[in-house]
């Protein structure tokens, strides 16, 4: 033990040389060998959490040719479905490309905009760890997956970096760049524009530190966030599908978070997602009132703001998923961070030790949690987990229909198109709410008790009938009486999607209440 402990003083001796010498270097090096250590043991798992299975669906589609919003919907903006492409090109198709780029590139590169907050000096590094340490203790489902949540944080987190201090924050370049990056990050997910309001209000603060007009530099950052937001549309406008993506990504998002949600739902919900996401964090939290003192005016009102306007993310909709919950930890982390590094030069006091060994037990705890529910092998109720879309996959496969064969389900269609790994037979990737009335992340409507309030949409239907009738979808899949969610919603109350597979599919399987239907005019491919 003595001769480890004089091994990683030596190491420790020789990485504050390096970093010396070049810090940005030392940091990044340092975070990406942090973000393998802490998330590198499930990069092999292919689905951790059921939203990635909707994105990676998407962006093949997307790699196929079909246009965002037109060939395929969906209400995530366009910069998620580019990142796992992008991901794809790289590292070669599958999800394990995704989170190889995001363990070596995305998580370390959010940790290294932390530490640019403070020019990348020890207090850096230690918030910069602190990101990296808190985000991954947490159930992967949540915190590990590539989320949009998670991809926003990477250019947001830089648009803070570049203006950490007051003479940065009011000149007009580093402003309009600025904005530019947070306008990046509401093309991964819209709520990263809740962060506007805190970066006006630091660079107010910062133009009258530095004498100069507040009103200039409000303007310039609201001109960056406009600036990549404008240029998207035009590009979609170019083509005619300007209005399909403000359909999408603002108008179809605005009536999601509108959904009626019970009180009583609402509370259950902040008692099992928020309250277990405080406990996690709870040092971070406990040492913000001390952790103030150590930051200058300047920073209390960019950190400060930033962690208050995080809270709209979390909250909106009262959904309360906590990969919503992800954002808080770059302000938690910026906040603590030179409280941490006082810990590396000066004795540790009792709440000091306390601290430090409640995050270690977090990390340790939730890593061997995560290790068991991905590693084990074994099937928990979560949805990701269950075996029975891979066994409806092998089914397919081993159907005569199979090559250049389509899919639609009427259920979790994500989840068993990626197994299948066949293309989407309609721009839905699934019935959404707009056709069925099913909205996820609603109790009350997902079970049948309360109906969602103007969804559904004669002319997605008429747009999905006519694409299941020109693809000839080869499978269709009737899973609502396979899940929970989905039993308020079964196929025979939709008359005119139940006509329609009566006349054009025969039975071929069921399993685990999952009916598998094929075309029939598939049936002379069939072996003798």
């Amino acid at each position: 033990m003595r001769a480890l402990g004089l091994q990683l003083q030596l190491l420790g001796e020789k990485f504050r040389a390096f970093h010396g010498n070049h810090p940005r270097t030392a940091a990044g090096l340092l975070f990406v060998a942090m973000s393998l250590v802490t998330r590198g043991f499930l990069l092999g798992v292919d689905i951790l959490d059921v939203d990635e299975a909707s994105h990676i669906v998407g962006s093949w589609e997307f790699l196929r040719g079909r246009h965002l919003y037109v060939g395929f919907v969906d209400n995530k903006p366009p910069l998620l479905y580019v990142y796992y492409a992008v991901a794809q090109l790289l590292f070669g198709r599958g999800m394990f490309a995704v989170h190889l780029l995001t363990v070596l590139f995305t998580v370390p590169a959010i940790a290294l905009g932390v530490s640019s907050c403070f020019r990348h000096d020890r207090r850096g590094v230690v918030a910069g760890l602190v990101f990296l340490v808190a985000s991954a203790a947490y159930l992967a489902h949540d915190m590990h997956a590539v989320n949009c949540e998670l991809l926003l944080l990477l250019p947001a987190t830089w648009s803070v970096a570049l203006l950490r201090d007051e003479d940065r924050g009011a000149r007009p370049g580093w402003l309009v760049l600025s904005g530019i990056l947070l306008g990046l990050a509401a093309l991964f997910k819209q709520q990263a524009v809740a962060w506007l309001p805190a970066l006006v209000v630091a660079a107010t603060v910062a133009a009258r530190l530095t004498r100069r007009s507040a009103l200039a530099a409000g303007g310039a950052l609201v001109l960056g966030v406009a600036l990549p937001l404008l240029a998207t549309w035009g590009l979609f406008a170019l083509r005619g599908q300007g209005q399909e993506l403000i359909y999408w990504t603002l108008v179809y998002n605005f009536g999601y978070a509108q959904q009626p949600m019970e009180i009583g739902e609402v509370l259950q919900r902040f008692a099992k997602y928020f309250l277990p996401f405080i406990a996690a964090t709870l040092g971070l939290w406990l040492w913000l009132p001390k952790a103030w003192a150590k930051l200058s005016r300047y920073q209390r009102f960019l950190i400060g703001g930033v962690l208050v306007a995080t809270f709209p993310i979390a909250f909106i909709g009262f959904r309360m998923y906590p990969h919503y919950f992800v954002p808080f930890y770059v302000p938690l982390a910026l906040a603590t961070g030179p409280l941490f590094c006082n810990l590396f030069t000066q004795p540790w006091g009792k709440w000091s030790k306390l601290m430090l060994a409640y995050a270690g037990a977090s990390l340790l705890c939730f890593s061997v949690a995560n290790g068991v529910l991905y590693l084990s092998g074994h099937e928990f109720r979560w949805e990701e987990h269950k075996t029975i879309y891979r066994r409806v996959a092998d089914v397919l496969r081993a159907d005569a229909c199979f090559p250049g064969a389509s899919l639609f389900a009427w259920g979790p269609s994500a989840m068993f198109l990626f197994p299948a790994d066949l293309p989407s037979a309609s721009r839905f990737l699934g019935p959404y709410s707009t056709i069925c009335g099913y909205v996820p992340g609603n109790w009350a409507i997902r079970s049948g008790k309360t109906k969602a309030t103007k969804v559904i949409n004669q002319e997605h239907w008429d747009q999905l009938m006519s694409d299941l009738a020109g693809n000839r979808a080869t499978y269709f899949l009737d899973a609502s009486k396979a899940f929970a969610n989905w039993k308020a919603f079964p196929l025979e109350n939709y008359p005119r999607m139940t006509k329609f597979v009566e006349e054009n599919y025969e039975p071929m399987a069921t399993i685990d209440g999952v009916r598998i239907l094929r075309w029939r005019r598939c049936a002379a491919l069939r072996p003798n």
